[in-house]
């Protein structure tokens, strides 16, 4: 099984998961035909603090999916405020 890069966002608490030199922004090498899931698994992200997952600027609502060579993958948790 071969590596892929993917461009990796996350945003708001979950930036505290990359080095913070980072500022939530880093690209990382992952496993081809790895899932959104199992990436936010292997990150230590628990599915209850997402909100929403991006690819490419496009919403993602299945986990299951896989993601590609080249892809920018962005995490968001829920927001509060008011």
């Amino acid at each position: 099984m071969k590596n892929i890069n993917i461009e990796l966002r996350l945003f708001a608490y979950l930036r505290e998961l990359l080095p913070s030199e980072s500022r939530g922004l880093k690209k990382i090498k992952i496993k081809d035909n790895l899932t959104i899931d199992k990436l936010m698994d292997e990150i230590g992200i628990v599915e209850k603090e997402i909100m929403i997952v991006m690819i490419n600027g496009l919403r993602k609502l299945d986990y299951s999916k896989t993601m590609n060579e080249g892809d920018r993958v962005a995490i968001f948790p829920p927001v509060g405020g008011g």
